[in-house]
């Protein structure tokens, strides 16, 4: 079974620095183990990204990577508000 986390947030200011960053993030979660795929979209205001991850032990190593905790910390210079759910699937 895999876990699948989204990620919604209401956008505030997507400058540079975050995009920046967000490559960053976006680049190590691709080689911590148990990745699987990301995809992410903006509607509108709103930025949802989805995370599949093999099981949930690997979310909660990424949830507690340095990298990941500093980003988590800085959400509020880029968004209004942010949302997290895990959700275990059937797919892998």
């Amino acid at each position: 079974m895999a876990v699948k986390v989204f990620f919604i947030a209401k956008i505030k200011d997507l400058n540079e620095e975050y995009q920046d960053y967000s490559k960053r993030v976006r680049a190590l979660a691709e080689t911590n183990p148990g990745f699987i795929s990301i995809e992410s979209e903006e509607i509108g205001d709103v930025e949802i990204t989805i995370s599949t991850w093999k099981t949930k032990a690997h979310v909660h190593e990424w949830a507690y990577h340095p990298l990941h905790q500093e980003a988590k910390a800085r959400a509020g210079e880029w968004y209004e508000w942010v949302k997290g759910y895990h959700v275990q699937t059937d797919d892998a």
